[in-house]
């Protein structure tokens, strides 16, 4: 069965970091919101966009934009009969049941990796981030607090939602969500 992966959570908890890792592993493509989101601002990819919480390109309209092309593109690799990964922090219930619904209309199975370690992490992996020239995301510890606060709950007790430990070495959390997904084939 077709999979889409989404890789969501709190900006700062390595999720590209592991979508990255995840695809290259499985060899799936993977689809990054922050890129989409500057792709459709008519942005490079790694320029830097320093917006308040909630403002310009990430705002509720744009958002539903940018999430809505990657439904599109998730589409086109399932219409292909590939799996692919989405990246994104999916804060909204309606986002994550979207990619429910989608994976339904391509007879996919949805599995969610919700993205969590210590906000001592959280901090640092956001003040290297903001040295990187390179890096594609916007996201900074002046506004994860409000993040937090808009951020839908999430139901870890929900079988398709996995917590995921991201303060661990990466190849170990590689091959936990691999093991995982492998056994999703055994039953």
């Amino acid at each position: 069965m077709k999979r889409v992966v989404v890789i969501f959570g709190l900006m700062g908890t390595g999720k590209t970091t592991l979508a990255r890792a995840l695809g290259e592993a499985l060899g799936w493509p993977v689809v990054h919101s922050d890129a989409v989101r500057k792709t459709l601002a008519g942005l490079s990819p790694t320029t830097p966009t320093p917006v308040e919480f909630g403002e310009g390109i990430y705002g509720e309209d744009f958002s539903r934009r940018t999430y809505g092309e990657m439904l599109r593109q998730a589409g086109e690799h399932l219409a292909a009969g590939e799996n692919v990964i989405l990246d994104g922090s999916y804060k909204r219930a309606s986002e994550r049941d979207a990619v429910k619904q989608l994976a339904r209309d391509y007879h996919a199975a949805a599995v969610f990796l919700y993205c969590a370690c210590p906000l001592e992490v959280v901090r640092q992996r956001l003040d290297i981030r903001a040295k990187d020239p390179e890096s594609i995301s916007d996201g900074r510890e002046e506004i994860l607090e409000a993040q937090a606060r808009d951020f839908d709950p999430v139901d870890l007790t929900l079988p398709d939602i996995w917590g995921v430990n991201t303060d661990r070495e990466l190849p170990a959390v590689v091959e936990k969500v691999k093991y995982l997904l492998g056994r999703m084939d055994k039953v």
